[in-house]
């Protein structure tokens, strides 16, 4: 990971995003990730669910650098995310009014299910998430 630099508000959007699931197998082809077990490949980066309970879901997303993923809110509720480590911003979409927010490690974020969102990932980053499922 890289050491925090002075905050950019020109990062230009990527193409298209990629959306983060909690399902534990690679959607890559055959392909090795760049993080070994317990995590497992994705087109982004990694993903390993660390927990797992009736009333909640815990993992960690590695992205890499230039990557961008979308924070899926589909079947989940009380959903926060916390960087732990690199640069990464949070694009945030209402419908009516879209916002940039540059993450903080340490820092939680609560994910609004009436939102869209989408992390650019600045650096290489991992970030916590946590949320109960939907029954």
């Amino acid at each position: 990971m890289t050491d925090p630099e002075e905050p950019q508000d020109d990062v230009a959007p990527a193409p298209s995003a990629t959306v983060a699931t909690d399902d534990e197998t690679s959607d890559l082809p055959d392909e090795e990730s760049d993080y070994g077990p317990p995590f497992s490949a994705k087109t982004f980066g990694g993903s390993f669910v660390w927990a797992r309970g009736e009333q909640y879901v815990a993992s960690v997303l590695r992205v890499k650098e230039g990557e961008n993923v979308v924070v899926s809110t589909a079947n989940r509720r009380d959903m926060n995310v916390m960087l732990t480590g690199g640069r990464a911003v949070l694009e945030v979409d209402d419908g009516s009014d879209s916002d940039r927010v540059e993450l903080l490690p340490a820092a939680p974020v609560f994910i609004d299910p009436g939102k869209n969102y989408r992390l650019v990932a600045m650096t290489e980053v991992e970030l916590f998430t946590v949320y109960s499922p939907m029954n």
